[in-house]
């Protein structure tokens, strides 16, 4: 297998440096055909060489394309089209997008100075496509049925069944409007089908189904990737067979049918090796991993999981590289292995805030690209009216009153640019100083959060030092291990109310239902409740609680569950806990109750002097509630509190 794969993969290289041996010597020969070639020849070769560098060294296909430009400064036609398009598109790998535009807009001034339709078209559909890249969704929509609608009317059915492909992905993946991209997906496969084109059909087959898994109809998803996936091995398209499978893989683990995850995902590694479609190797490894380990399989589960790290690290694509940290930070939490645990956590940091330093200076490069493209605008409007002054005065220097009304045009297009330009500068100022009203308040608004950060990990400082106060306290009867266990419940459950804020728009109150969920998701794992026979119901109402109220009520829940789980089911008997909260007008009652032996006959509540029993009992205090405990036969537990702050 291993001979099979390293061979595979020097066929894979070999197969490469002929290729660019080969595009590099074409490129090489078309340069030295410029030394001798006259100007309508040298526009010729500036387009071919902008498409061949293109495929190998972008900054240079660039260069290219703007001395073709030069040679046709001052002239409009389907060559100067040709060189805008292809900086625009250019510009879009480079991830320059206000460039991009710029250029995209030239090319469409010229198709209609040339009233060239298709070439309007065109532009209005790459400007479509670089407003989707700048996150313009409502723009890129509007300019893709302006395209559309001019290749309807000149009757282009490949051209047609794109556009209807990329509006069918805007509504759906971008505008979360599923009834319309559906609409637009179903056009585009009728047109292709009617076309015989294949390979389109099967790229909007798999749109379609990751449409039917947003909608929750697998059934139909399944249906639709398995015949992408027959049409793709016909074509012989593996990038799509790859893609249907892992989308196959992904519905079967949300099924729990992980032998047929396992399946898919495997048959998409292989096509992988086989194809050479290395791109995306670290997504496949690990979804194995998870796969693997769902399966109880962890010595696999890890090899997967080193793999997948492998790749990340060979591909040095920071995203990827800080998907893998955060998996291997998880897994080695699950495997309590905290050492390792922690130095993922501190890899997958680093490789965050990479991230965040490279987008920043992206923006900051778009920033700048878009004020030196309007200098240079300015620059080119003025240097056009200087020109066409130039040329007046030239024509009618022959007698004296043409020199004067010149001089009189002149002097009143001086003062009307000095007029627009006084204009638009009071226009820039009105502007710039609301900006930076918006960024005084925005710095104001980030100082005011950070305080309020800081105190609130000031307080739940506080809350863990008592904490473990208590437990020293009390904790003389216990094993180091079951010491450390019960803090570690404690300070998850306040570690949980921190992960849903770091995920909320809403920092001051968050929803007890999510936060109860992720918390007996905690514990299921924790204490392995599956193989103890012991499962958890819920049936929460819709309340949202400020961290005053959730962290005391958090500790609660943790305590009592933690006590029914090691408690209540004696002779590894099978429980259930049932928990319910609702709302009463401005109350919350929460009821708790297991289905153990509950508590001996003459149990007081008020005089047990359990940390669990005062712990509860002092919490519920704090929220200014009310506890009752009874058997009922099990134990069950009341607490009634407001939720006003």
């Amino acid at each position: 297998m291993e001979q099979t794969l390293l061979f595979l993969k020097q066929f894979f290289y070999l197969c490469f440096f002929s290729f660019y041996v080969s595009l590099t010597a074409q490129t090489d020969s078309l340069e030295q055909k410029l030394i001798k070639a006259s100007k309508e020849e040298k526009i010729e070769l500036y387009k071919q060489l902008a498409n061949k560098y293109e495929k190998i060294k972008i900054d240079k296909a660039i260069d290219y394309a703007e001395q073709g430009l030069e040679l046709l400064k001052g002239v409009n036609n389907k060559n100067t089209g040709f060189f805008y398009m292809r900086l625009g598109y250019l510009y879009n790998d480079k991830s320059e997008h206000i460039k991009a535009l710029f250029y995209y807009k030239k090319a469409l001034e010229v198709s209609e100075e040339l009233d060239y339709e298709l070439g309007i078209g065109k532009c209005y559909q790459n400007i479509g496509v670089t407003h989707v890249k700048m996150g313009n969704y409502d723009q890129a929509l509007d300019y893709d049925l302006k395209a559309l609608k001019i290749y309807e009317k000149h009757n282009k059915e490949n051209l047609v069944a794109g556009i209807v492909g990329n509006i069918g992905s805007l509504y759906s993946c971008r505008l979360k409007d599923n009834e319309n991209g559906l609409l637009y997906y179903n056009r585009a496969l009728e047109i292709s089908e009617k076309s015989g084109n294949d390979e389109f059909r099967v790229y909007i087959l798999v749109a379609v189904a990751e449409l039917y898994v947003r909608q929750k109809d697998i059934v139909k998803a399944k249906s639709t990737l398995k015949k992408a996936i027959d049409i793709a091995e016909e074509v012989n398209y593996p990038k799509v067979i790859i893609s249907a499978l892992a989308n196959l893989s992904q519905i079967s683990i949300e099924e729990e049918d992980f032998k047929q995850a396992l399946m898919y995902s495997k048959r998409a590694l292989q096509i992988r090796l086989e194809s050479g479609y290395t791109e995306d190797d670290t997504s496949t490894y690990l979804t194995l991993a998870e796969i693997y380990e769902k399966l109880k399989n962890t010595k696999k589960a890890k090899v997967y999981y080193n793999q997948a790290l492998t790749a990340a690290l060979k591909s040095e694509a920071l995203p990827q590289l800080s998907k893998v940290y955060e998996a291997l930070h998880k897994y080695s939490d699950r495997r309590k292995n905290h050492k390792k645990s922690y130095e993922y956590i501190l890899k997958y940091n680093e490789a965050k805030d990479s991230l965040f330093t490279i987008e920043k200076d992206k923006q900051l490069k778009e920033i700048q690209a878009k004020f030196d493209l309007e200098n240079k605008e300015k620059e080119i409007l003025f240097l056009t009216k200087e020109n066409e002054i130039k040329v007046l005065e030239n024509k009618n220097q022959s007698t004296t009153k043409n020199v004067l009304i010149i001089g009189v045009l002149a002097l009143t297009i001086t003062l009307l640019t000095v007029f627009y330009a006084y204009r638009n500068k009071q226009a820039s100022n009105k502007i710039l100083a609301e900006k930076n009203k918006v960024i005084s308040q925005t710095l104001e608004d980030r100082e005011i959060l950070l305080k309020e950060v800081h105190h609130r990990v000031k307080n739940n400082l506080q809350i863990v030092s008592s904490l473990l106060r208590l437990q020293y306290k009390f904790g003389n009867h216990k094993s180091s291990s079951e010491v450390l266990h019960e803090i570690q419940d404690k300070i998850q459950a306040m570690s949980i109310i921190h992960e849903r804020l770091y995920k909320s728009n809403n920092l001051s109150s968050i929803n007890l239902k999510a936060y109860l969920d992720n918390l007996l998701s905690y514990f299921n794992t924790s204490y392995d409740l599956p193989e103890q026979n012991i499962t958890i119901t819920t049936d929460i109402d819709n309340i949202d609680l400020g961290m005053d109220r959730l962290v005391p009520c958090g500790l609660i829940v943790n305590e009592i569950i933690a006590n029914s789980i090691k408690y209540a089911f004696q002779d590894e008997a099978s429980g259930q806990i049932n928990i319910k909260a609702s709302k009463n007008k401005d109350k919350c009652v929460l009821t708790i109750e297991d289905t153990g032996v509950g508590f001996p006959e003459g149990f007081e509540s008020k005089s047990s002097q359990s940390l669990g029993m005062q712990l509860i009992q002092g919490l519920t205090k704090q929220i200014k509630g009310t506890v009752d405990i009874i058997s009922n036969p099990g134990a069950c537990y009341t607490i009634t509190f407001s939720m006003a702050q």
